[in-house]
């Protein structure tokens, strides 16, 4: 039986991240994973002409102080990336916006768009965003604070956020101003981009995510590569710190043996003493039997994608772009058109879209129908919305559903995307980052409020806080 002192159990963003973590300390670090690539629910798979994103995923959190650029610091990763400007490329039925990165750009087309002038307000939201960012610093094991996390809240910059309580008790819309409640326009547009970084809409979702969720475009960055660009990072770095990755391989069991966690898999047997489960709590639950974790989830929304190439006579240089439709949207992630990792000439996309994980447990006539139904819409939409760049060739790869999410990931129901928080209070259905008196953590996005990337690196680094 190989001996270890750190065992990570998925090699999801947050798996990953928190492997290199616990590695670059000096620790036996081994990392497995049951599927045969990295990245999760925000991974990556290969065709002819290139990688694709598994979900249409954007790095953010790159501004300084913020997780995704803490991670790149510490462990001096080797990432190209190209900041987006505009962040995000909105397509309505009637109009464009832009998600400027620059405030005085983006109330420009505030003005322009919605005639809304309100650089005022984006000053004072922008002021609160780097506070709520900055409180993640005092934050030892999320969501239990204890009385060092407050004593250290209050000692810090970050106590103004107690000048605004209304942060925590209102919902995003309630804490709009006037003219911007009143824009119908608007809250379409507001609404359609809170679904992307918090999963719920203005009237639901509370003010302080609301702001973190207005805000990310300006903070948007592609990757060289894709996502498989920053997994592959991920993995050499882990293992240039003297880390093991074993994929294909599948925990079936968790004991625990005096201080120490033996685990099972379909190849081997491992003993540890540090575990870092980055499953979902129903899988860990079932594979250790000693340990119960109950969380209150409520609904998590499933997704749909599609997977296609192009080339055209003018490249999309808006790497992310929202079009909208009948009551919802399709999110479009192109890759650089720099990008060394794709056929010449060939730019990849993904698209997504939420959908309700229920009505997509088995394939039959209807299941093919909505398959089918989706690549319509988004081919549709693209060729609608792209097309004085000059489409010349469409090569369609394939349509993803929850089903194809459950498969990969073994996420219940096929699920994406992080637990949906409609108050301050409900943060504290999260699993917390370190079971009490076990050396056993969890990171990923059932343990930090949030969405992608930036939300799961943060939760790897909490478990190297202690």
């Amino acid at each position: 039986m190989k001996e270890y002192d750190v065992v990570v159990l998925g090699a999801g963003m947050g798996g990953l991240a928190a492997a290199a973590l616990w590695a670059q300390k000096g620790e036996r670090v081994l990392l497995v994973e049951s599927h045969y690539a990295g990245g999760g629910c925000a991974g990556y798979f290969k065709r002819k002409q290139g990688y694709y994103d598994v979900g249409a995923t954007t790095l953010s959190g790159l501004a300084d102080g913020r997780p995704v650029n803490k991670i790149l610091k510490k462990l001096n990763l080797d990432l190209k990336t190209y900041h987006c400007n505009p962040g995000i490329k909105v397509n309505t039925e009637d109009e464009v916006f832009n998600f400027y990165a620059s405030l005085d750009e983006l109330n420009d087309e505030l003005i322009r768009v919605f005639n809304l002038d309100c650089l005022k307000t984006l000053k004072k939201w922008q002021a609160l965003e780097d506070l709520l960012w900055e409180s993640l610093d005092y934050v030892q094991d999320f969501p239990n604070i204890g009385p060092s996390t407050i004593k250290k809240f209050f000692m810090n910059p970050t106590r103004k956020l107690l000048k605004h309580p209304k942060l925590f008790t209102s919902s995003f819309y309630n804490y709009l101003p006037k003219e911007m409640k009143k824009n119908k326009r608007f809250i379409r547009v507001l609404d359609q981009l809170l679904l992307i970084s918090t999963q719920q809409t203005s009237k639901t979702c509370p003010a302080f995510m609301g702001i973190l969720g207005f805000f990310y475009p300006l903070d948007t960055h592609a990757i060289e590569g894709g996502m498989w660009g920053l997994v592959k990072s991920l993995e050499s770095m882990i293992q240039s710190f003297g880390g093991e990755i074993k994929y294909r391989s599948t925990c079936e069991k968790i004991e625990k043996e005096g201080g120490a966690y033996l685990i099972s898999t379909n190849k081997e047997q491992i003993k540890c003493s540090k575990l870092i489960s980055n499953i979902s709590p129903e899988v860990f639950d079932s594979l250790f039997m000693d340990k119960e974790l109950k969380q209150d989830k409520g609904k998590i929304w499933g997704a749909m994608t599609a997977y296609f190439s192009f080339s055209s006579k003018i490249p999309i240089t808006e790497l992310y772009q929202q079009v909208h439709y009948r009551d919802g949207s399709l999110f479009f992630s192109f890759s650089h058109p720099d990008d060394q990792h794709r056929s010449e000439g060939m730019q990849m996309v993904t698209v997504s879209t939420h959908v309700d994980c229920d009505g997509f447990d088995q394939r039959d006539d209807a299941y093919k129908n909505k398959k089918e139904k989706f690549k319509t819409d988004v081919l549709d939409a693209f060729n609608k919305c792209f097309k004085e760049h000059e489409i010349d060739e469409v090569a369609f790869d394939s349509v993803g559903t929850p089903l194809t999410f459950k498969h990969y990931t073994k996420r219940p129901n096929g699920e994406v995307g992080g637990l949906i928080h409609n108050s301050a209070l409900s943060l504290l259905r999260l699993i917390p980052n370190k079971m009490k008196n076990e050396n056993i953590y969890f990171v990923g996005d059932y343990t930090f409020p949030g969405q992608g990337i930036v939300s799961v690196f943060q939760s790897a680094l909490n478990t190297i806080k202690e």
